[in-house]
């Protein structure tokens, strides 16, 4: 069935991506919003909905910090991957592979403690395994992006121990078009990339029937750099023609090209009181890791044995790059009901069957083939108040089938069944709020041992009669639960607390992974006796969410008890250095403050100042750091517009990175200058376009990345200016 939608729905998926998608509002904790034209109130919010809680709520009236990034906002922050969108949030970084590939960072929490989720259910793909791994998820086709900082585990399971990144694109439609048609394009490009993309999305129904139809095409060369992509350190500036040489062009990140493309088609009944419907979308990415090169087996000892036949062909095999090609396959349904039955005001039931295949080549030779069919179900129930409570409970099963094929598959096939039961309740006593949680889980994962003997036997072995998988099975049942309280110290500001206690069963590739990885160019090996991952969580915050000034002021401590994270060892192993899954106690303590002023309005326009200020601190119990941390951050920024101008300019200071783990290199600290132009012309009634020119690290800053496996191999892209054409109708 996917095959026959898929095979349908790709014509129309180009004939869409001609151009883009602009979201239609900025929704924050503060009013970032940059608008056109002198009707809008810059004193007051709009009501934000947060969807990716239970009981839909205010972002402002969450006990747990939350962002959510729309409008002028999105449109100037979307880029070509979801980490690096949302890397210039508070308490938010990019663990990128290079500018194409980015998985949100939250409070130096990345992989399988971030939920990444569309339109409320997990996305399902492999990139929590590994950092090379592509979200298949398109920035410019988002509504809206909801943030949830802090253990989200309650409603999403192991899988949002550190937090949660919602994007809300609403393939499935929630209503009819007012005038029953409507629909958002762009189409851009830029000079440090030469990219040339496209999108559209369009919405249209009457009666009770409500459709949606997008899709973009994005094409991008090798892109610009400040100057060498390796990071080289003090002594290395005295070998600059052999490093020329072996590095490869000075100004531009060889094999670091995208080509991806996707679209969805979604269509939805909407009655009274119920609401079904269904949706199909298809992501397809191809793209090179930059500094991933072909892996030669037994390397040293074949030059000792043999110097001239294999010395032709490892020079060849040295040649060879590593590129990507992934593919997602995502079927929605969802059924919907308000006041379903005695008792309960909603019903909530979804269902997503996700086939997602990524698969690594060594030049023209496919490599390792990664494969996950996913079928999610999830039924929420909120319930009539009981008194002064409101709530919703829930369960949620998950079927999960991975597998990793090809000589080197360095984590074995597994099957991991997940069944959750939550239950979230809220209660108001006049300027006070309470909410608390339980969410209970069990978890299986059934999958065999990878040995690797012979390579310790070197040639040896013949390799005729290699020894069968051993079967490995675990189970864990995970226990979260957490109380917040919001007290409204005034009509403008208020205090929030928040202590949850929550738990994360290990993953598949933590516990069972063994071999080399390709395109992270290392050796990893997992540990079959982790056990389960617990978190005590603390935080306050302060939040000033009305008048000319507002802003907020967040403390966190997150305490883990077997904390399980990637060691970077000394040792090589086939060829790779070699990293190993490990466990022990850990703790993160940080904090986020950010300020948006609200100068008001003159002869030269309307202008708005900001500012924020973000750190986190983790260590080991054994008095080492946690790898991979982001480094302490702070930025200042402003806001113009007038009439049909609209204007922006953000500068960050990041420090540099020298609190690192062993064996793992310190990282330089940058300075982020960017800047926005845009002009908006309304052609006629309800269709207008803008022209934007956007400046990308004006400053043409090598910027490495310390949440970044690859970061001493492939800095960010160097300046950049992205221009281009958006049209809403």
């Amino acid at each position: 069935m996917n095959k026959l939608i898929a095979g349908g729905l790709r014509p129309l998926t180009l004939v869409l991506a001609l151009q883009a998608a602009l979201a239609s509002a900025q929704d924050s904790s503060m009013p970032t919003d940059r608008v056109h034209g002198d009707d809008h109130d810059h004193d007051a919010l709009e009501e934000v909905l947060v969807t990716a809680t239970p009981i839909n709520r205010d972002v402002v009236e969450l006990t747990q910090s939350a962002t959510v990034l729309s409008g002028a906002a999105l449109a100037r922050e979307a880029a070509n991957n979801l980490g690096e969108t949302l890397s210039g949030l508070p308490g938010l970084a990019d663990a990128s592979f290079g500018q194409n590939v980015g998985r949100p960072t939250i409070r130096g929490q990345q992989g399988v403690r971030i939920g990444v989720l569309n339109d409320g259910m997990n996305s399902f793909d492999a990139a929590a395994i590994s950092q090379d791994h592509a979200v298949p998820t398109e920035p410019f086709l988002a509504d809206r992006i909801e943030v949830l900082r802090g253990p989200s585990t309650l409603l999403y399971g192991s899988g949002a121990i550190g937090g949660v990144v919602n994007v809300v694109t609403h393939t499935i439609p929630e209503e009819v078009p007012e005038d029953g048609f409507g629909g958002r394009l762009l189409i851009q490009g830029d000079t440090a990339a030469d990219q040339r993309m496209g999108a559209a999305r369009l919405d249209f129904g009457s009666g009770d029937f409500a459709f949606h139809a997008n899709g973009f095409v994005r094409r991008t060369d090798d892109y610009e750099i400040p100057g060498m992509a390796e990071l080289e350190g003090d002594d290395d500036h005295d070998s600059d023609e052999d490093h020329s040489e072996e590095e490869g062009v000075e100004g531009i990140l060889e094999n670091s090209f995208l080509d991806n493309e996707g679209g969805a088609f979604g269509g939805a009944w909407i009655g009274d009181s119920w609401r079904a419907g269904l949706s199909y979308t298809v992501y397809d990415s191809n793209y090179g890791i930059p500094g991933g090169h072909e892996h030669e087996h037994g390397e040293e000892d074949e030059d000792h044995d043999s110097d001239e036949p294999h010395g032709e062909e490892e020079g060849e095999e040295e040649e060879e790059i590593v590129t990507i090609n992934l593919e997602s396959k995502r079927l929605d349904a969802v059924l919907n009901g308000t006041n379903p039955f005695s008792g309960f005001t909603e019903l909530d039931f979804k269902i997503a069957d996700t086939d997602y295949t990524h698969t690594e080549f060594e030049g023209e030779e496919t490599g390792t083939v990664f494969d996950s069919e996913t079928l999610d179900l999830r039924l929420e129930l909120t319930h009539e108040p009981l008194g002064p409570f409101t709530g919703t409970f829930g369960a949620q099963w998950t079927d999960n089938d991975f597998s990793a094929l090809g000589e080197e598959a360095f984590v074995p096939p597994s099957t991991t069944e997940t069944l959750g039961l939550f239950l979230v309740e809220s209660a108001e006593f006049g300027n006070l709020q309470l909410d608390f949680g339980l969410r209970w889980e069990d978890t299986s994962i059934d999958s065999f041992l990878i040995t690797h003997e012979h390579e310790e036997e070197g040639e040896e072995h013949e390799g005729e009669e290699e020894e069968a998988p051993i079967p490995a099975s675990r189970s864990y049942s995970p226990f979260s639960a957490s109380i917040g309280a919001l007290w409204h110290l005034s009509e403008r500001s208020h205090l929030s607390f928040n202590v949850a206690r929550a738990a994360r069963a290990p993953a598949a590739a933590e516990l069972f992974s063994n071999g080399p990885h390709i395109a992270t160019q290392t050796f990893e090996i997992g540990d079959v006796n982790l056990t389960e991952e617990r978190n005590m969580h603390y935080e306050a915050s302060w939040r000033l969410h009305e008048g000319p000034i507002t802003g907020s002021v967040t403390v966190y401590v997150d305490d883990f008890d077997n904390f399980i994270y990637q060691v970077d060892t000394d040792e090589e192993e086939d060829g790779f250095p070699v990293r190993v899954w490990s466990q022990q106690d850990a703790k993160f303590t940080g904090g986020e403050a950010e300020v948006r002023w609200d100068v008001g309005r003159n002869k030269a326009g309307h202008w708005q100042l900001f500012g924020f200020y973000d750190r986190v601190r983790a260590e080991l119990a054994d008095g080492g750091n946690v790898p991979r941390i982001p480094p302490q951050r702070f930025g200042f920024g402003v806001d113009w517009d007038r009439e049909a101008w609209a204007a922006n300019v953000t500068w960050i200071n990041a420090d540099a990175q020298n609190r690192t783990a062993e064996f793992e290199t310190a990282t330089p600290g940058y300075d982020l200058l960017n800047a926005d132009l845009s002009f908006y012309l309304p052609v006629s009634d309800g269709f207008d376009l803008e022209f934007f020119l956007q400046g990308r690290n004006l400053l043409d800053e090598d910027i490495r990345n310390s949440t970044s496996y690859l970061k001493d191999q492939a800095p960010q892209i160097g300046r950049n200016f992205v221009f281009g054409v958006r049209s809403t109708f």
